[in-house]
């Protein structure tokens, strides 16, 4: 039950970001290099976050695989 509630965060949050991204990219009211600039720094944000964690993760259930 815990991994499918997991599992729903994560698409859940995926849409939101994909979102986001749609709504930043058919605005107006921004340039296309501005765009493209938080466009870059949303994705290097996330990677800093989110491989850590999933390395700990890899890595815990490695560990943990015997017990």
């Amino acid at each position: 039950m815990k991994k499918h509630r997991n599992l729903i965060a994560a698409c859940i949050l995926l849409g939101i970001i994909v979102l986001a991204h749609i709504g930043l990219w058919r605005s107006d009211m921004l340039d296309t290099e501005t765009k493209w600039r938080l466009t870059r720094i949303n994705a290097i944000g996330w990677s800093i976050i989110l491989l850590p964690a999933i390395g700990v993760s890899l890595w815990l259930r490695a560990k943990t695989k015997g017990r």
